[in-house]
């Protein structure tokens, strides 16, 4: 099986590993160098350039390729217009990887595009820190004063650079780094600049985007977000994981999609987790949700990951779990002896070893990358006040679960 992926977000990176160890040839393309050193995997096949719409249905065309997958940024809108016009042009099967919205924050101020958000901040004579790349840097050139009160953190690109220093940006107020940055990063970029604006778009966690509004919210910065283009169809990518055989389904030869039969018969039991210790191993986005779940439902909970979504880490700064800035060590369960183990890091092995180290001890757990080594399964919940319904996929069909998830919310007016 060959597969065409596109863009060099985390998530197109994530993908094209995993599946390149599951023996599938993937081919990763990306726009710029710089995404191709991102991406340094030995085991992918790497493009780096941009392609044309026309460029894109040659290489489909050429490539043998069964399917393809848009994983560009959220605001790439051009490239996924391209993207699926190919497929459709090459006869290919495509599939849009849909990077999850950050729950919403009180206190900031959603604008259409980068011109409104300009207008907004050129009414103050602040500082402001732009995080929101390079193409679209003209529009804060109208700014009183932007040489001096304006900071831009871009990507450490010679294109990106020069940009910003041919529209007259001050070397002084231009930060190259590569994110995403936690909180304490953004932290300290917000005070050295003494910003009272952060303009930002809406990326996700992925993206860093809590981190980024967490940390300005905490130093009473006012944040700008540049709303999302629009709603978009696809599939997270956990789900994913699951379209090709990284969980339960199997993308075969054709580009079809067969079920393998479940094997497991798993009793619907409802537990109160109220006081009873949950171990979250893992900082992503996958892990935050079960964060939220189980907190939701009263759970004493405990993250283990050398890295967290902003979510998380402000989360434990307020007392609301506690989080060990590491990586999962076997020994871990045994020690801390929870009532539910969540496996839900980027990496097969230390998913592996949790999953082992839970099953021994006979401590339910949850393995986010491989659906047969889950000892539980978890739900997709709906509730209101007189009811809590939990629902799982047998075949793990995440598209039919969504929806079955989506009638019963509505039965039940929620």
């Amino acid at each position: 099986m060959k597969v065409l992926v596109f863009g060099g977000t985390s998530e197109g990176r994530i993908l094209s590993t995993a599946l390149a160890k599951a023996g599938i040839h993937v081919t990763l393309s990306v726009a710029t160098e710089f995404g191709r050193d991102a991406a340094s995997d030995k085991s992918l096949v790497i493009l780096a350039g941009r392609l044309s719409e026309e460029k894109m249905i040659d290489l489909m065309t050429r490539g043998g390729f069964d399917c393809a997958v848009d994983a560009t940024h959220p605001y790439a809108v051009l490239g996924t217009k391209n993207i699926r016009s190919a497929c459709v042009a090459a006869g290919l099967k495509y599939y849009r990887i849909k990077r999850p919205e950050s729950d919403s924050f009180p206190g900031i101020t959603y604008v259409p595009d980068m011109a409104t958000a300009a207008r907004v901040v050129d009414k103050n004579s602040e500082n402001v820190l732009l995080t929101v790349g390079s193409k679209e840097l003209e529009q804060f050139t109208g700014i009183d004063n932007y040489k001096t009160r304006v900071f831009v953190r871009i990507i450490p690109m010679q294109e990106s650079l020069k940009k910003a220093l041919d529209l007259g940006f001050s070397g002084s107020n231009i930060i190259c780094m590569q994110g995403p940055f936690d909180r304490d990063m953004n932290l300290a970029t917000l005070k050295k600049t003494n910003a009272k604006f952060l303009v930002t778009k809406e990326s996700g966690d992925a993206g860093g985007f809590e981190a980024k509004v967490t940390a300005a919210l905490l130093l009473g910065c006012e944040v700008i977000v540049i709303a999302r283009p629009g709603q978009e169809d696809g599939f997270e990518l956990e789900e994913l994981f699951d379209e090709f055989s990284i969980g339960s389904f199997r993308l075969h030869e054709g580009g079809k999609n067969k079920p393998i039969q479940e094997k497991k018969s798993f009793f619907p039991l409802f537990i109160d987790m109220n006081g009873r210790k949950a171990l979250v191993i893992g900082g992503g986005i996958i892990a935050e949700r079960r964060v939220k779940r189980l907190l939701a439902f009263g759970a004493d909970v405990t993250v283990i990951s050398p890295v967290a979504s902003g979510y998380i880490r402000f989360a434990a700064s307020q007392g609301e779990l506690r989080y060990f800035e590491r990586k999962y060590q076997n020994g871990d369960i045994t020690d801390l002896k929870p009532a539910l183990v969540i496996a839900a890091t980027d990496g097969r092995q230390a998913n592996r070893e949790a999953m082992r180290e839970a099953s021994a001890l006979d401590i339910p757990v949850s393995v986010a990358d491989r659906r047969e080594e889950c000892t539980c399964f978890f739900p997709a919940i709906a509730e209101n006040e007189a009811y809590t319904a939990g629902i799982v996929s047998k075949n793990g069909d995440h598209t039919g679960l969504r929806q079955t998830a989506g009638r019963i919310r509505e039965l039940l007016g929620t």
